[in-house]
């Protein structure tokens, strides 16, 4: 997720990714989306507690970077999918039956402009 995050901010995110979305994926309804959010919520919520545990916070300089890494994905989360849902992707189904001949096309093509 990390670096979907930095592909997002740095534009043209729907010219820059080629997708597969997975069946088990979720995202096409709010309720499911939803669950995305609280799940990097969730992870950012049980490690600031394991950071309060911890006699000091001063140098865990790692632990303080992942807070933001999720802290970004938390709240960018809800834009992105929202991009990737409205996105014309293939299924991994379509894919596996052209020998992912599409994606490797469209892939040649963005690399040639």
């Amino acid at each position: 997720m990390f670096e979907l995050v930095q592909i997002a901010k740095n534009g043209e995110f729907g010219d820059r990714i080629f997708p597969i979305v997975l069946s088990d994926a979720n995202i096409y309804q709010p309720i499911d989306r939803a669950d995305y959010i609280l799940h990097w919520q969730a992870k950012i919520q049980k490690l600031e507690a394991k950071i309060k545990l911890l006699s000091s916070s001063a140098n865990v300089p790692s632990l303080t970077r992942s807070i933001n890494e999720y802290t970004e994905i938390r709240a960018t989360i809800d834009g992105l999918v929202d991009i990737l849902q409205n996105m014309n992707t293939l299924t991994p189904d379509i894919h596996s039956e052209s020998d992912f001949e599409e994606l490797l096309n469209a892939i040649a093509i963005r690399l040639d402009e």
